[in-house]
């Protein structure tokens, strides 16, 4: 019940901003594998949950997130949400809360936006129409952008110098796999960990890992595959490079009938935006605006500058013939400190004082045409109107039955403060020294140098040799190097970050290539201890904590008393996958090339457990397991998967690929082992 509840804390809210009452009068399910829309899955006084409703929320949900809740945990977990979200809104309904003054107080707040909205559809959405010489013209002008790159496989590796370079060759012909070479001679941290097999190489300018080498970049392009010879070793500018190509998928022009959904998304807002652009010229001429372009030049939104605005804050900077579209200098200032930080971002990188003009007037001129024409006649209709309500009384009943019941002592801060102090703290970090280089020549003449000062503990020589070898001299010292794989200032990379850790203060390190592809070395310079922050810093961060766990004790014990005040009765049994065993493996599919793979094996089980036909439950327990095998690393579970599979499907395509995924998992199958390739 927990876990249940958790979900709904967070759910309740956002499912409220979806919910739509069934629209037929459902009728009872004579059988748990009917699959009708007025299907009840849950009853209450006052009114039914059916299947309709349920997939009305869903069909709202973003799209990323739909197909995780179409299963049949998913749609349990929106029916628990959808069930509490009834009974809180009967008893705020009960409670006379929407015509709460805080709830009115709130929708007025939203008015604008509203009228905006309904502006905004009425004018320039519904009047919008691509056809099809439109689309087509798009897509001739803009062929680039609907081009699928090629998908290239290459085993990697970049010695630390020619002769490096050309004993790892020399292992690689004798036949040393070339995952045994990369672990000893490879100086790509990045490569290195892929045991020297690098992926998805697009030739778009950048190479996973290694970079913008564009010499390199080319040699792949000109490559062919063949992973019985090498080419190499070369040097760029990057270092020496030795590579195999393994795998070639050729990148293509995607035809124009099969990206016609993304024509239309990428079309759409510019032909929208060239209407509304019409629009707002007209309406600045109905409304007679003015914007002071002297003015303009003048204003800054710099924090750090700000008192230069001074003589001009009450200075009208757009005027019109109706006062609500009058602004000043300290006006539009105020409505700039009221937007996000990410909103201020926006304003500032695309235009500055222009583009908050331009919002405040586009919003204002379609607010202001908006009401003249009565447009909240048709709030009513506005399911966001409606839902926006329904939320605001939601969220209401939640203070009062919850939030508002809950009361927190300066003891119980006192006692998680105590309990918790670890999480309150910042982590010992260290100060590290770092110098680089274009060349591995570079680096290890100045190596020598440095590492005879560092010696004799004479740093005035190293800073000497920093500024004359390094490439980035003013920028040699990075702070903040924690204990997490991470290096502050450069990025991921954990061989770097365990050199650093794994040494003591004071440590050189020997010339090597990071995880980016550049060649350094570092010394520690000192570590700064673990800090721990005051009770009374932290007082309201821990009050919020306790304030949540209450939270959803109490939202859990009021849902109980709601249930059986309102007589709900749910029906989860009643809950039918929908998604054919296809659509699921595509889900499953697409969520391990996004590296989900919790979500790519929930979807296997889905399969395994909802399709025993022997085909499609087979083929995605062996898929689960080679999932668990070769992205996730669980050795352990992948063999157990393997066994279990072979014990309980024991004929079939798969089975001889089974045994030798559990053979090579036990170690049974030399690493440089290839299947022989058919004449």
């Amino acid at each position: 019940m927990s876990r249940i509840t958790h979900f709904c804390l967070g759910f309740i809210l956002l499912i409220a901003s979806f919910s739509l009452w069934a629209e037929d009068a459902p009728i009872s399910v004579v059988t748990t594998k009917s699959i009708n829309d007025t299907d009840i899955l849950a009853e209450f006084d006052g009114g039914t949950i059916t299947r309709q409703y349920i997939e009305k929320k869903l069909s709202k949900l973003p799209p990323q997130y739909q197909a995780r809740y179409r299963t049949i945990q998913g749609q349990t977990d929106v029916l628990n949400a959808a069930a509490m979200e009834e009974v809180f809104y009967l008893k705020a309904k009960q409670m006379g809360l929407e015509n709460d003054p805080v709830v009115l107080e709130r929708m007025a707040a939203l008015e604008k936006h509203f009228y905006v909205q309904e502006y905004y559809q009425r004018n320039v959405t519904d009047v919008v129409v691509l056809t099809d010489d439109d689309k087509l013209a798009y897509y001739n002008q803009n062929l680039s952008q609907f081009y699928q790159y090629p998908y290239i496989t290459i085993d990697y590796l970049q010695a630390e110098n020619e002769e490096m370079a050309n004993k790892a060759l020399a292992e690689l012909k004798k036949g040393v796999s070339f995952a045994e070479v990369s672990d000893k001679y490879n100086q790509n941290t990045y490569a290195k960990g892929l045991k020297g097999r690098v992926k998805n190489i697009r030739l778009n300018g950048n190479i996973p890992g290694i970079g913008n080498d564009t010499v390199l970049e080319n040699m792949i392009r000109n490559s062919q595959v063949d992973t019985l010879s090498f080419i190499g070793p070369v040097k760029t500018d990057y270092g020496w490079h030795i590579f195999r190509t393994r795998e070639w998928i050729e990148g293509y022009q995607k035809e124009f009938s099969d990206v016609l959904p993304e024509i239309e998304q990428r079309l759409r807002p510019l032909k929208e935006k060239e209407l509304l652009d019409s629009i707002l010229a007209n309406l600045k001429v109905k409304y007679a605006v003015v914007i002071d372009s002297a003015i303009v030049n003048t204003v800054t939104l710099d924090p750090n500058r700000r008192e230069s605005n001074a003589s001009i804050l009450d200075n009208v900077i757009v005027n019109s013939s109706v006062p609500t579209l009058k602004f000043t200098v300290r006006q539009l200032l105020q409505n700039y400190d009221k937007l996000s930080p990410q909103e201020q971002l926006f304003v500032t990188k695309g235009g500055g004082i222009n583009t908050l003009i331009n919002q405040e007037l586009t919003q204002s001129l379609m607010y202001l045409e908006a009401k003249a024409n009565g447009y909240e006649q048709y709030f009513d209709e506005n399911e966001d109107y409606i839902q926006a309500k329904r939320a605001n009384v939601l969220r209401s009943a939640f203070e009062k039955l919850v939030s508002n019941a809950i009361e927190i002592s300066d003891e119980e801060i006192a006692q998680r403060y105590e309990k918790e102090k670890e999480k309150f703290s910042t982590p010992e970090y260290r100060t590290i020294e770092v110098l680089f280089f274009k060349n591995q020549k570079d680096a290890n003449k100045a190596y020598k140098k440095y590492s005879k000062a560092y010696k004799k503990n004479n740093e005035k020589a190293m800073q000497e040799v920093i500024k004359k070898y390094s490439l980035q001299p003013e920028n040699s010292i990075y702070d903040y190097q924690y204990n997490n794989g991470l290096i502050t200032g450069i990025g991921k990379d954990t061989e770097f970050s365990s050199m650093i850790w794994n040494n003591p203060v004071g440590y050189l390190s020997p010339v090597f290539t990071s995880a980016k592809g550049d060649i350094v070395f570092f010394r520690t310079l000192k570590e700064t201890p673990r800090t721990y922050k005051s009770k009374e810093e932290i007082a309201p961060q821990i009050r919020r904590m306790i304030q949540s766990d209450k939270e959803r004790a109490k939202l859990e014990e009021v849902t109980a008393n709601l249930f059986v005040e309102f007589n709900m009765k749910k029906y989860p049994e009643r809950i039918t996958l929908t998604m054919t065993a296809d659509e699921l493996f595509t889900q499953a599919d697409n969520a391990a090339r996004q590296r989900n793979f919790k979500d790519a094996i929930m979807f296997y089980d889905q399969i395994i457990n909802n399709f025993k036909n022997n085909s499609d439950d087979y083929k995605a327990s062996f898929m689960k397991a080679f999932l668990v095998a070769e992205e996730m690393k669980q050795t352990d579970l992948a063999l157990q998967l393997f066994k279990d599979f072979l014990q309980k499907y024991p004929a079939g395509d798969l089975n001889e690929s089974a045994q030798f995924m559990i053979d090579s998992l036990e170690g049974k199958i030399p690493e440089n082992f290839e299947p022989l390739k058919e004449e």
